[in-house]
């Protein structure tokens, strides 16, 4: 009652204790309720500046001793029905599962530290294991449906411009076609999603990231296998190194050059390609890979892309091998709805084109050349779901006209959360 009826002298009152003192020791005609009332005031006011000084305290040595203001947890669930024809296969319809969670922390408010850890149940086809290792599906998740460790980096920043990635479970390489390289809504295989090159780099590493200019930018890293093996180590297992550019001169354009340098004990497995083109001939094997990819979107509905990826491989005591690959790739975003891609691409897997003399199963290349043709249409239902028919044709598997064509038919739904 009495706030309704003074309203305005208390709201004016209220962050002036001067005036208000001077109000209650005044000889003046204040009415008693009122003097009264700012007497209690006052003594609030004490009272409430007193706590918001502690508060203030305890919430400055929070921030000193805080070590992660904040963990976020997401995963993503990923169910696939596919199937594949072809006269040299006998396949049934298979029914596949994979999942995976992440939690990410920030320590300092600028670094980034990530853990994940998936199951799944998405093996090869057995075509793989006895025609040819193209065709891999993208979203493969083989554990037998144990959890394994999927994923464990740190990240940090270096400078202004630099930033440090070091992980146990893979590089941190662009891939310079991001409408692509996405296992929820991007392409379908594996050699889809990016250069086969890229597949080369080992585990465990550090890479250093710094940005040129505002346009230019250059990666560096080391990576090995066998880390954890005392009698190989960092430095005397199979392990990789690579150099990474890239050019940004616009939001439409995107080009980039990789050069990947590998030292292994007895292959260079990419998992695409023909059998020949992962130089497996159990004899350590030394591997100069270069990569040239871009992507350029002349307007909103289009983007075009592509790459070509070389390697020099030289198998010690036999001599030097050359496998070639390369991809045009189409993605049209937003088609029929926002955040829909459909995506098109027409590529040759990993080809061993010859060797400097020596033969890999009886041949010194691959004899002819099979093409692989990609289709898949993502419908984003939601925020959180997704599904993807598409299909993969392959011509002249394992680059043999002998072998018939396979065709691969999927359907992938993704949860994302």
């Amino acid at each position: 009652m009495f706030l309704i009826e003074y309203p305005a002298p208390l709201n004016y009152l209220k962050p002036q204790p001067v005036i208000a003192q001077s109000l209650i020791n005044s000889d003046s005609d204040t009415p008693f309720p009122l003097v009264s009332e700012l007497e209690e005031l006052l003594h609030e006011q004490d009272n409430i500046g007193s706590q918001v000084d502690a508060l203030e305290n305890r919430v400055s040595d929070l921030q000193e001793k805080q070590v992660s203001p904040v963990v976020t947890l997401s995963g993503e669930a990923i169910f696939g029905i596919s199937d594949a024809t072809g006269n040299d296969i006998n396949e049934g319809t298979r029914f596949n599962r994979s999942i995976e969670l992440i939690f990410g922390a920030t320590l300092t408010g600028e670094d980034y530290l990530e853990i994940g850890i998936e199951a799944g149940n998405a093996g090869e086809f057995s075509f793989n294991d006895e025609i040819t290792a193209e065709g891999q599906l993208s979203f493969l998740t083989d554990t037998e449906d144990n959890v394994e460790l999927s994923e464990l980096s740190y990240e940090f920043p270096m400078g202004d411009r630099g930033t440090v990635f070091i992980s146990a479970t893979g590089d941190d390489l662009d891939d310079f076609h991001p409408l692509l390289d996405d296992d929820l809504t991007g392409a379908i295989s594996e050699f889809g999603s990016e250069n086969p090159i890229h597949s080369l780099v080992d585990d465990v590493g550090i890479q250093l990231n710094y940005e040129l200019t505002d346009d230019l930018d250059i990666g560096v890293g080391y990576f090995t296998e066998n880390a954890s093996n005392s009698s190989e180590g960092l430095f005397n297992g199979n392990n990789s190194a690579f150099v990474q550019v890239g050019y940004e001169p616009s939001d439409s354009l995107l080009l980039g050059f990789t050069y990947v340098y590998t030292d292994n004990d007895s292959s260079l497995e990419t998992d695409t390609g023909s059998f020949r083109s992962q130089v497996d001939l159990e004899q350590p094997v030394i591997g100069n890979s270069y990569g040239f990819a871009g992507s350029w979107a002349p307007n909103e509905w289009l983007t075009v892309g592509g790459w070509v990826g070389y390697t020099n491989a030289r198998v010690i005591d036999e001599g030097d091998a050359y496998i070639l690959n390369y991809a045009l790739t189409l993605a049209f975003p937003d088609l029929g709805k926002e955040d829909n891609l459909l995506g098109l691409m027409i590529g040759q897997e990993p080809k061993l084109m010859g060797t400097g003399g020596f033969t890999i199963d009886d041949r010194r290349s691959d004899p002819d050349t099979s093409l692989h043709i990609e289709a898949f249409y993502t419908h984003q239902l939601n925020d959180y779901l997704s599904i993807t028919p598409g299909f993969i044709w392959l011509t002249a598997p394992d680059h043999n006209n002998d072998n018939d064509d396979i065709i691969l038919f999927t359907v992938r739904t993704a949860f994302e959360f």
